[in-house]
């Protein structure tokens, strides 16, 4: 009996010291100043930040091409190759498949992490800088 009256207690302040501090919160939410205080980046930062992930997308793209260009070599050395030859080009052609891979995913790793950080940013920013990214504009168009 005891315990319980204890806990209730417990409990019951903890509430007193969280509400205060929760409508502080809401209310730091709510305020317009501080809204416009937390903007994350201005226009111009923001802008600089789409171009420089578009390019960084078109370098990719164009190393993409590049990998499957000399990936079309080796297959035509392999197809070409003698019988003998066969097991050693059939083998460069595994290891330059596994080392394509393993490159690309690492990319692709780093620039969803950039990616997502750069979403969030917008996020913060505001509907208007989302809607302005060159990065959103593909998928904006696909919307039936």
């Amino acid at each position: 009996m005891r315990v319980r009256g204890i806990a209730g207690t417990v409990l019951v302040s903890c509430a007193l010291v969280a509400a205060p501090a929760g409508l502080g919160l809401a209310a730091q939410a709510h305020d317009p100043q501080h809204a416009a205080a937390d903007k994350a980046k201005p226009p111009a930062e923001m802008a600089a930040k789409d171009h420089a992930m578009m390019a960084e997308r078109e370098k990719m793209m164009a190393g993409m091409k590049a990998a499957d260009q000399q990936l079309d070599a080796v297959i035509t050395k392999m197809n070409t190759a003698s019988a003998m030859q066969q097991p050693a080009a059939t083998a460069a052609v595994v290891t330059a498949m596994v080392t394509q891979s393993r490159t690309m995913r690492e990319r692709m790793m780093k620039m969803r992490q950039g990616m997502m950080q750069h979403l969030m940013e917008h996020m913060q920013a505001g509907p208007a800088s989302m809607a302005a990214c060159p990065m959103m504009k593909p998928m904006a168009d696909t919307k039936p």
